[in-house]
């Protein structure tokens, strides 16, 4: 959609700077007239061309690796329910100088929404049902997670950190916490392009996720408590 606006804009500047031409052709001095609309417009709009379609490189897309625990021997049906919770103050994943401006990098969907997923399908693999109303609740909860961008003589540093929480709510008032912490740094030459921030933040989440699978404390406690 957003490469479909960006050619449509270049279609309608290139049919005013053709029409504009035309025009010229028209009046006296016509070479000279000609010559100074060129001058005048293709700058702009190679201009406008870059400033609409530059959006699409503020937003990272956050894929991680999915890792999935093995199902619990002797499991008996047992309903969860998991929600998911962003409490950073700024969703944000990174901020980067670009041409010598501040460039916000976010992702292209919603983390909370992402790890909420995540958790869905790690415990569905474990063997449990998830619905509205299940013995326990858990809430999977973004504390942290930013990619630190930095660069300089011709090389880049990128470090990643993550702070995730696994709340375990039991309908007997009982209460688990669990959590995840992970940081991860790459450093290479020239630039720190979206690609390469992108790939540090879901190698990072990827081990998140992979101790969450390895992790018992979650499981063990709905086992003590879902009964």
């Amino acid at each position: 959609m957003h490469i479909m606006r960006c050619y449509q804009a270049a279609i309608m500047l290139w049919y005013q700077h053709y029409a504009a031409l035309i025009m010229a052709k028209s009046v006296e001095n016509k070479n000279e007239t000609v010559t100074m609309l060129n001058k005048l417009c293709l700058p702009l709009l190679g201009a406008l061309l870059m400033l609409g379609c530059s959006s699409s490189s503020n937003t990272l897309n956050v894929t991680p690796k999915i890792v999935l625990p093995q199902q619990v021997p002797n499991l008996q049906s047992v309903t969860i329910s998991i929600n998911g919770a962003d409490q950073r103050q700024d969703q944000a994943l990174a901020t980067v100088n670009r041409n010598g401006q501040l460039v916000t990098l976010r992702p292209t969907c919603d983390l909370r929404f992402l790890l909420q997923e995540l958790l869905e399908k790690q415990m569905n693999a474990r063997g449990y049902m998830i619905g509205n109303a299940g013995v326990v609740n858990l809430k999977i909860v973004v504390n942290n997670l930013y990619a630190d961008v930095s660069e300089g003589n011709l090389r880049y540093n990128i470090t990643t950190k993550a702070n995730i929480s696994v709340i375990a709510q039991a309908k007997n008032g009982n209460k688990q916490v669990k959590n995840y912490r992970s940081t991860y740094n790459v450093q290479g030459a020239f630039t720190a392009t979206n690609e390469k921030i992108t790939s540090a933040v879901n190698s990072m989440l990827g081990v998140v996720i992979a101790n969450m699978a390895q992790d018992t404390i979650i499981n063990d406690f709905i086992q003590k408590n879902a009964y």
